[in-house]
């Protein structure tokens, strides 16, 4: 194109703005949910599975997708892509508010969540040229970050506020103006910017349909085994089914991949030692924060009885801190490099987990809130500079496959860390039951039942509760969530020390015009 026909340059500022709207749009209800699922039951008179599927249909679909929607960013368009996934997700959030029906609930989730899967990985793609020098880009991961926690913990806070004032189909409702506008921001600031719009090339329209049929088979089956593992059993035929499946996929996947000639999953970015350290520090990040976030929202409402609007208050220390952290994270991972701030936020993370599971039932909130500030920080201080290193291991062409696999390791790691740690706390609360069944005056089959009551979806313990088994339950309830804390705890610290293989690149990651629209000539 001419230089006097080139249309102007948008504001980097601009392409920021609309990223982490976008992103904090998606994220935001795949936590928001979660306070709405009783009143979902009582206007669709939904049964428990109905509501499993309400919340598991939307992360189901986004990681299984995950993948895919980083290669396709990458050979048709970031930003034509990253639209696409925006209208998808305003249509699907319009689905949910309309929704008669429990089946067209789930229906719309699941758009949702294809939505979500094209829009994620095409974020830090965009980023990442929008800001090529590595202090940029940390700066800008900072941000990206902060936004991302802070969708995440205002989540439950939001979804029971509107619920509460307008109803449930007010969290989708929101998300009809916020998504048009952000459409319209994002069609103005991102179509016609070298490296976003749709590339050139025929190489680059390869599509790799086997590998991506595999990589959605691979985690489908195991998102669907880890969800349902503690409904059906993990030693269910079903269940074992579905591992083994997904280990077969995996296996067909990596050598379909290792013998494409356009592999859809490079595997030769796992053989550098900082893409791959990054990917396991994503997930193990995850595997503590995701989870932790669940174990500690229970303890404060089961075990504290705080409503759930006053237990989400509670989290703001939190929240607070990892908004001032990031950013922070982003200006020092640019001085000194990532592996200093990621090992540090997740040491800190790790020993603020330890330490909260050693607060009892009765310690009052406001002599432990400074554990969820060093939580915070960790998080914030971790996250930035894992994804900018991540990111800064791989050569553009690659980021939005980058981004993807950074983001389905986040994934993955959420869900067996929620599978891992509902186990354990559930283990845990079954065993000081089966202890002090006999002292409360209950059978083996009381007891059974009322573990079995407790961690049903409705938490439904009506007509079981005494003061007797009410004291059972805070000392169960709270001995499982101890041994769930440390297990996080312990996945965080193993996290700060996987941080010390990560490397900063040689040479700043500067790209073209060509080199963000290309493919090279030899792999």
């Amino acid at each position: 194109m001419a230089a006097g026909s080139a249309r102007p340059t948008p504001s980097r500022t601009a392409v920021l703005v609309v990223v982490c709207l976008a992103l904090f749009m998606a994220l935001l209800d795949s936590t928001a949910i979660s306070l709405t699922l009783p009143a979902m039951r009582a206007d669709l008179d939904a049964d428990l599975t109905g509501l499993v599927w309400i919340a598991d249909g939307y992360v189901l679909v986004f990681a299984a997708l995950l993948l895919t929607s980083g290669s396709l960013g990458d050979r048709l368009g970031r930003a034509p892509m990253f639209l696409a996934g925006l209208a998808v997700f305003t249509l699907g959030s319009a689905l949910c508010a309309a929704a008669p029906r429990l089946e067209l609930l789930v229906a719309g989730r699941v758009v949702q969540g294809l939505g979500a899967a094209l829009v994620t990985p095409q974020t830090l793609a965009i980023l990442s040229h929008t800001f090529p020098t590595p202090r940029e880009r940390a700066r800008a991961f900072g941000i990206w970050s902060g936004v991302s926690a802070l969708a995440l913990l205002l989540g439950p806070v939001l979804g029971g506020m509107l619920t509460a004032r307008w109803g449930w189909r007010s969290v989708f409702l929101v998300n009809l103006p916020v998504g048009a506008l952000a459409l319209l921001l994002g069609a103005r600031a991102l179509l016609g910017r070298d490296g976003t719009a749709r590339p050139a090339g025929p190489l680059r329209r390869v599509i790799d349909l086997p590998g991506q049929l595999l990589a959605v088979l691979w985690l489908g089956t195991l998102t669907v085994a880890l969800v349902e593992g503690s409904r059906y059993g993990w030693g269910s035929p079903l269940i074992l089914g579905l591992f083994t499946a997904s280990a077969l996929a995996l296996a067909a996947l990596l050598t379909v991949e290792g013998r494409a000639t356009h592999p859809m999953l490079h595997l030769e970015l796992f053989r550098s030692a900082t893409f791959a350290a990054s990917t396991l520090v994503i997930g193990l990040v995850a595997f503590g924060m995701y989870a932790s976030f669940f174990l500690v929202s229970l303890f404060l409402q089961q075990t504290q009885g705080y409503s759930a609007a006053a237990a989400g208050v509670r989290f703001l220390p939190a929240m607070a801190a990892v908004m001032v952290a990031s950013p922070l994270a982003g200006l020092l991972a640019g001085r000194v490099g990532a592996r200093v701030p990621v090992g540090a936020g997740a040491t800190l993370m790790g020993t603020a987990l330890l330490l909260l599971a050693r607060v009892g039932a009765d310690d009052p909130y406001g002599g432990w809130w400074p554990l969820l500030v060093l939580f915070g920080a960790g998080i914030g201080l971790a996250i930035p500079p894992v994804n900018s290193a991540l990111m800064g291991s791989v050569r553009p062409d690659r980021a939005g496959l980058a981004s993807a696999t950074g983001e389905t390791g986040q994934q993955i790691g959420a869900l067996v860390g929620i599978a891992v740690l509902g186990a354990l706390v559930t283990g845990g609360f079954r065993r000081v039951v089966a202890d002090g069944a006999q002292a409360a005056g209950l059978s083996g089959a009381d007891s059974a039942e009322l573990a079995r009551r407790l961690f049903a979806q409705d938490g439904d313990l009506t007509g079981t509760t005494t003061p007797a088994v009410t004291a059972l339950v805070d000392r169960a309830l709270t001995s499982g969530i101890h041994l769930g804390l440390t297990a996080a705890g312990i996945a965080a610290l193993v996290a700060a020390a996987v941080a010390v293989l990560i490397r900063e690149p040689r040479t700043p990651v500067t790209p073209t015009p060509a080199a963000a629209t290309a493919e090279p000539a030899h792999r």
